[in-house]
């Protein structure tokens, strides 16, 4: 497994898996030398039926997600009464995707990733709906609840690391930056609307209900799922059944070449530790904010809300300033800029209690912060080789994705000690120092990327 060297397919085969089905025809088809300098606009992008399906389904799901987030997180208090179940439910949801990613990576990998990204969403949505179920049946505990949520959560890597890993099947190595631009655009679109769905359908319908609600957008994304032919989501062949029997047998051994092979190269090293403290600093702001707009502001939930419809907006605009503007500068600079940019925010917010004043800021923040999960996906995306990428990608996300957990428990020591104030004060400077390391690092100033491959291993050490 550690003969990585990178393998294009051949060109009809290209043409099927990332053409629309109503252009299955390779008719008029560009030269490849021609096609390779052609970035499609998004108008383009949404022609192509594979990538589409694939889009709306995560739309779908992030909707999904802030809807059961609000409902959930009602739920849990008001069946409770203890904010400490509630942080309970939160942690788990947050450590569970954490402990499933490795092996998550192992199986996108070596599996049918329809057929496991469908049986994903099938499961979940079965899960989500016990916790309703078992509520009317007057059985439910919070032990349940959280066994759920763990399920639920160490699912959900699927989604996370099939994304990254599948996207590059249904596009051009020129389509890549865009097509991440357009699923961070239409990943704001949760946050958009999906805290007021979850709060209107609460209201109206109550939690349990909502909560069944959200399990129906996870069937309805299963389908999108089956809608895309099995041979788009992967560029070589996979194993018969007899084959992928023996493969589990293998998970532990190709879990530790996952590890081996980010090792093996600093840059890969270096951009997930990037993440990690990039979500460190970053953690502190989310528990602190409900207290600071409580404490600080004197203001209600409802407050909490517009800020965060701030942030989504700005997210969706700074995704499409990004890519009509273009990135013209190396790879170091682009993602230093982004972070030092955002620690501007947190920082800013720890002098202000002008409403309006904090609404601008959580709109800038949502601009600057959204070039990070367009630019740092597609560099390891283009750095990463296909059948490489689950295995990768999921212990990426586990070193990336510790630095959360760790820092939102961090913060709230801190805030123990300091107050909230100077704990959001404290997050905001970390952040920019950060920034300003990152971007003077020599190891991502580059522009242009190729496929890493162990044959040789000194082009981006």
């Amino acid at each position: 497994m550690l003969k990585l060297k990178f393998h294009l397919k051949d060109e009809l085969d290209s043409t099927l898996c990332r053409s629309s089905n109503s252009q299955l025809l390779v008719d008029n088809e560009p030269n490849k030398q021609e096609r390779r300098g052609l970035v499609r606009g998004y108008g383009t992008l949404l022609g192509n039926a594979y990538f589409r399906n694939f889009l709306i389904a995560s739309t779908v799901l992030n909707i999904g997600r802030k809807l059961s987030w609000i409902a959930l997180g009602w739920f849990v208090y008001q069946v409770t009464g203890s904010t400490v179940a509630v942080g309970m439910v939160i942690s788990t949801a947050t450590v569970s995707p954490l402990l499933s990613s490795i092996l998550v990576g192992g199986m996108l990998d070596h599996f049918d990733r329809r057929t496991v990204m469908i049986w994903e969403n099938v499961v979940r949505g079965g899960c989500l709906s016990l916790i309703p179920l078992l509520y009317w049946f007057d059985v439910l505990a919070i032990w349940m609840i959280i066994v759920v949520v763990f399920v639920d959560g160490c699912l959900s890597s699927f989604t996370t690391i099939g994304t990254a890993s599948i996207l590059p099947e249904f596009l051009h190595k020129e389509e890549l930056e865009t097509g991440n631009a357009v699923f961070t655009m239409t990943g704001q679109i949760g946050s958009l609307i999906g805290p007021a769905l979850g709060g209107f359908s609460t209201a109206l319908m109550g939690a349990p209900m909502t909560l069944m609600v959200n399990a129906l957008c996870f069937l309805m994304a299963a389908l999108l799922y089956y809608r895309i032919p099995p041979e788009a989501y992967h560029s070589r062949k996979i194993a018969s059944r007899k084959v992928v029997k023996n493969k589990w047998r293998r998970f532990l051994r190709e879990t530790k070449e996952g590890f081996t092979y980010i090792f093996s190269y600093k840059i890969l090293i270096v951009i997930a530790l990037i993440t990690f403290f990039f979500n460190f600093t970053y953690a502190p702001l989310e528990p602190m904010l409900p207290v600071f707009v409580d404490e600080i502001v004197k203001a209600g939930p409802g407050t909490l809300g517009t800020m965060w419809s701030f942030f989504a907006v700005g997210s969706f605009v700074g995704a499409i300033l990004w890519v009509r503007l273009g990135r013209r500068f190396p790879y170091s600079y682009s993602l230093g800029l982004v972070i030092l940019l955002w620690g501007l925010v947190p920082t800013s917010l720890s002098f202000f209690t002008h409403i309006m004043i904090i609404y601008s800021l959580m709109f800038f923040g949502g601009t600057v912060y959204a070039p990070y999960n367009i630019v740092s996906p597609t560099l390891r995306q283009q750095l990463v080789p296909n059948e490489m990428r689950g295995r990768v990608f999921g212990v990426y996300g586990l070193i990336a994705g510790l630095g959360f957990p760790i820092g939102v428990y961090a913060g709230g020591l801190l805030a123990e000690l300091v107050g909230v104030t100077q704990t959001i004060l404290f997050s905001g400077v970390l952040t920019m120092i950060l920034g300003l390391v990152v971007a003077a690092h020599p190891i991502l100033r580059f522009k242009d990327v190729n496929t890493l491959d162990l044959s040789q291993p000194e082009t981006y050490r």
